[in-house]
This record gives structure tokens, sequence and C-alpha cells, in this order.
């Protein structure tokens, strides 16, 4: 099946090795069935071909979806100044004279004074899967490419649609989503390592999460998904629970279905060398350094309320250490910490005096 030079314009995280590859995207056999040409790969015989057939989920769906992604782009020599540390890169990954491309966090930018024409900077670089992930190794600025944002191509839409409308119930209420696997949901803080039924159907995948404090009570988490993903690509579900009137930040979750996956973000998150804040400066802070695991039910959207009410606007950020900005934003954090402590120690003087009084705090039979 004959594709342009054009055509390559998409990148492909391939199944069969979970590299990134510059594709073109073909849809035959009356739209049922997806080809992805990988560049460079004339032979069909490297297609890696999805039928309609291969799909029986809406999260199989969104997870699909999101192996897909506009062209990244190469850096130029006087352009080095655009790579700063803790950006997302798509990096070459060089073995045995083979290159492959694998996403990457910027941990460290080692600057060296250059001309225009030729770089000589070096990068450290975490890669975040492939053969590499979890270690740190150098490159230069010929081994970086930026990633670029832009709409789903229209085969890939087509193709999904005929997808959806063949599981069962695709016109149920719609949910959204930031990418693969992450609906937006507001739901209960009463996480634990039990099954907790809120209704629905009852999942028993064990799920890995983190607590987070001091959100911003508008905060839409479909925001929060998309940020996750930018800075340490990978896909997580999160949440931003309902929070009293009287309070001024609201609590959340994050969650993902491998340890490893949530070692990464909770890695992102604690970073010493930077502070994660909303547009108006408010500090995330993690409700313990644990990571929880456990099974609970994930269906919340009884509980989640309409996405019209939630702020699209309340940008997060990363603020690097050493800043103005980063000063005033870890006096909040030590301030709100501050807060806590003194909280716990009241919630466990009240435990105390419960426990040496239990009658005191019963109450009266009728």
């Amino acid at each position: 099946m004959e594709v342009s030079d054009d055509d390559y314009n998409l990148e492909f995280r391939s199944v069969k090795d979970d590299a990134w590859y510059t594709c073109a995207v073909v849809l035959d056999h009356g739209n049922h069935r997806l080809r992805v040409k990988l560049e460079g790969y004339s032979q069909s015989y490297f297609d890696e071909v999805f039928s309609i057939a291969d799909f029986t989920t809406h999260r199989e769906i969104e997870q699909f979806v999101q192996r897909f992604r506009p062209f990244s782009n190469p850096v130029q020599d006087y352009e080095c100044s655009r790579i700063v540390q803790g950006v997302i890169v798509c990096a070459a990954y060089r073995r045995h004279e083979e290159v492959r491309y694998f996403d990457a966090i910027v941990d460290a930018v080692r600057y060296k004074e250059h001309t225009a024409e030729e770089c000589l900077c070096s990068y450290l670089l975490c890669w975040q899967h492939g053969p590499s992930e979890g270690n740190v190794t150098k490159a230069t600025i010929e081994d970086v490419c930026l990633l670029s944002h832009g709409d789903i191509n229209p085969k890939i839409i087509e193709f999904t649609n005929l997808m959806k409308q063949q599981l069962k119930g695709s016109s149920i209420r719609p949910q959204v989503f930031g990418s693969a696997g992450r609906s937006s949901h507001a739901g209960s803080p009463e996480l634990s390592d039990h099954d907790i039924d809120m209704g629905g159907a009852k999942t028993t995948d064990r799920h890995h999460y983190i607590v987070l404090e001091n959100l911003e009570k508008d905060l839409c988490p479909l925001l929060m998904m998309d940020f996750i993903q930018e800075h340490t690509s990978i896909t997580a579900q999160t949440y931003v629970f309902p929070s009293l009137l009287l309070e001024t930040n609201a609590r959340g979750a994050i969650m993902v279905d491998s340890f490893t996956k949530l070692k990464r973000i909770y890695d992102f998150i604690n970073n010493p060398n930077h502070l994660i804040t909303s547009f108006s400066g408010r500090p995330w802070v993690m409700a313990e350094n644990i990571l929880r695991s456990g099974t609970f039910n994930t269906n919340l959207l009884s509980l989640q309320p309409n996405y019209e009410n939630w702020n699209t606007e309340n940008v997060l950020k990363v603020v690097r250490v050493g800043t103005e900005e980063s000063k005033k934003s870890k006096q909040l954090k030590d301030l709100y910490l501050t807060f806590r402590n003194h909280l716990n120690v009241l919630v466990q003087r009240l435990d105390t005096e419960e426990k040496k009084e239990p009658g005191a705090f019963s109450f009266c039979k009728l």
C-alpha cells in the first residue's frame, strides 16, 4: 500500500519494542483495520496492524490513541536554551550501531559557551521507558528532540470511533480523558488497601496510588493528568476530592497500574530541585511518604461535579529551586506542613483522651 513522504507526520510508540517511530497510518478493510507503516521499513512485514476486533474496552481504545503523537522536532544548535531541566524529550538510544527513540526527562543541563553554529552543551537524561528505564545517561543536542502538540490524526479518530460503536454500551455517558486510560473523576478521599464499593461494577485490578494535599479546590483533574503526562510520559488517573466550604484547599490522588510508574511519578513530585505549584503559587504537598497499593472501584462518576465548575485555567507549573518564586513557594509549603503537623498532634491527643475515657465520647442510648 503506497504512502507518500508527506504521510509520515506522526510518531508511534511500537507495541513490539516500546520505542517511538516516525510513521504513517492507513485505513483498509472498510476502515475496520488500521495499518501503521514505520518510516525506513518499507516492507509490509514491519507494519503494525490493528483491527477493530482487537479492542474490547474504552480503556484499551484510549491507551491505543496515546501511542500516537505529532512528530517530535530536532533541536538546532542555536536552540539549545530550550532544553531545560525537568522537560521531557524524545531522545536517541544508541546500542550496537542501532538507534531507537525513547522518552526521557532532562535531569541536568551542563551549559558550555559556544557559537550558534555548534552546541557544546551536554545533558543528563533519565530514561522513562525502554532498555535503560530509570537510568541516567549523558547526551548531546544531536540526541534530543522536543515534543510537539497537535490534533489527533483524522484517520485515527475515524478508526477509534468505529471501535467505540462496536463496543457494547457505546452510547453510555461520555467520560473525559486526557490520555490513555486516564479518566477525570472527583471522588472519596477514603482510599485504603481494601476494596471500596462506590457503586457500579467493581474492578479487581490492583492499583498503585499516592495522596496529595494543598491542591486548589477548583483544580481540574484533567489538567493534573495532562501535567503528569507531559513531565513523566506516564498515563495516570487523577482525582480531586470534594472539600468543605471552610477549607481553603483540597486533597487528591494519582493512580497508575504499576509500582514502577508510581515510583517515577513520586520521584518527579518529590524532586528536591523543584516544586510543583498552581498558577497562584500554591505548592503540592505529599500527604505521606508512602506508595500505596490496593484495589478499589474507580467508577466515581456519581460523585463527580459538573466539569463546567472546574477551573481549566488553573495552570500547574514546575518551579525551579533557587528562583524568587521558589522561595515564596517553599515558605508556603513549610507553613502548610507546620499547620498539618499541629493538626496531627491534636488528633493524636484526642485519640489518647478517647482511650482514657471511652464512655465520655459515646452516644447516649435512647
